[in-house]
């Protein structure tokens, strides 16, 4: 399976990040078309066994009021070869100014295993398409320039689940973990449930805030109170360069997480309409 992507473009935004203006970028895939086929509103690119990972379902029906039929389908499992999907966003971010990303997700029940011995994620974000390498569970690490959404389902002796969002910055001495932050709360997130996650970026107090909601009634997400962490990245340096958005699965080599992820919307920038937020008091995630 071959994805095309212009290379030309990742050259101008590469070299374009010297000016890094506070313009607001726009990104909007809501997979109601095959993004593996070129037939998506947005040009995605694959690395690694895709075929292996990803699959367009068009007669899934809607999830949620507002969806469109239509999935894109995310096998998590930690034993197949890691692959990745990602399309350019139109411009590129650095700590510098404030930024917004998301998705709404949904983790399916059905065949979740998350080894009680191991640690794996689900996890999506914004990386660098020439900078930012799969291995990213390796040590070193080459996965530069990463901001990730991290959903650990495991249930380990010391704790879990666990959300923890971790930013990777730019080269440090050839290994990510040598400029990396994160921060978790432990938190069940309900399965089969449509999820809309929303991360933002705070320049001002170098912080990235990443919350989930659940899906609560029409067009309305509440939002989990527990699904709430803010990673303080006051000590990246360099700074990450992003500008591409996209979803990984990882390799690790033993099975420590097979999970089955829908995904029905990935953004950068402003939260698409016609769906809301509201923040209330309701009783712990189960």
């Amino acid at each position: 399976m071959t994805l095309v992507r212009s290379t030309a473009l990742g050259t101008v935004l590469v070299l374009g990040a010297a000016s890094l203006s506070p313009l607001s970028a726009q990104m909007v895939e809501r997979f109601d078309a095959d993004p593996l086929t070129g037939q998506s509103r947005n040009v995605f690119t694959g690395e690694g066994d895709v075929a292996a990972r990803f699959s367009f379902l068009a007669d899934e029906p809607s999830h949620f009021p507002a969806d469109h039929d239509g999935t894109l389908r995310v096998v998590y499992d930690t034993t197949l070869p890691t692959a990745r999907i990602s399309t350019f966003f139109g411009q590129v971010y650095s700590l510098g100014a404030d930024f917004d990303f998301g998705a709404i997700l949904t983790i399916r029940s059905d065949g979740l295993v998350a080894d009680p011995n191991g640690f794996s994620q689900i996890a999506f974000g914004l990386w660098n398409d020439r900078t930012t390498g799969i291995d990213r569970t390796g040590f070193p690490s080459d996965s530069f320039d990463l901001i990730e959404f991290d959903y650990f389902p495991n249930v380990t002796p010391f704790g879990g689940p666990f959300l923890s969002p971790s930013v990777f910055g730019g080269n440090v001495a050839d290994n990510a973990f040598f400029n990396f932050a994160f921060a978790s709360a432990e938190v069940a997130l309900p399965l089969d449930a449509p999820l809309l996650v929303q991360c933002h970026y705070d320049a001002a107090r170098r912080l990235l805030n990443v919350t989930v909601n659940r899906h609560a009634r029409a067009l309305t997400f509440e939002r989990i109170p527990e699904a709430t962490v803010s990673v303080d990245l006051s000590r990246i340096s360099p700074t990450f360069l992003v500008n591409v958005a996209g979803i990984a699965a990882y390799f690790e080599g033993f099975p420590s997480l097979h999970a089955v992820v829908d995904y029905d919307l990935l953004y950068v920038g402003p939260l698409p309409s016609p769906w809301c937020v509201i923040n209330r008091r309701m009783p712990p995630a189960r």
